[in-house]
């Protein structure tokens, strides 16, 4: 399931940002950026998916990192249950 999701997040980045460099990048006014900008995208994505690679094999993968950021307990916590309890 990780690995869909990785694959989804990835392919819908690459085509987003693909698409603003469509749109933002004109071909014939600027032919040497475009192709900057389209070899940096490549750059990136491959980036992204080597680090999304070692985030799932040799760490606790994706959902199960956001499962701890999205329950994770710190200082944060004491300054908003007294706002919280406020407004309750």
């Amino acid at each position: 399931m990780d690995a869909i999701l990785c694959a989804g997040i990835i392919i819908h980045s690459h085509i987003g940002f693909q698409s603003i460099i469509i749109d933002y990048v004109p071909d014939k006014r600027m032919p040497k950026v475009r192709a900057i900008f389209w070899w940096g995208l490549r750059l990136a994505t491959l980036t992204v998916a080597v680090g999304f690679f070692e985030f799932e094999t040799n760490d606790v993968g994706l959902t199960e990192g956001i499962k701890k950021i999205w329950f994770a307990k710190g200082k944060q916590d004491s300054y908003i249950e007294p706002i919280l309890q406020g407004v309750a």
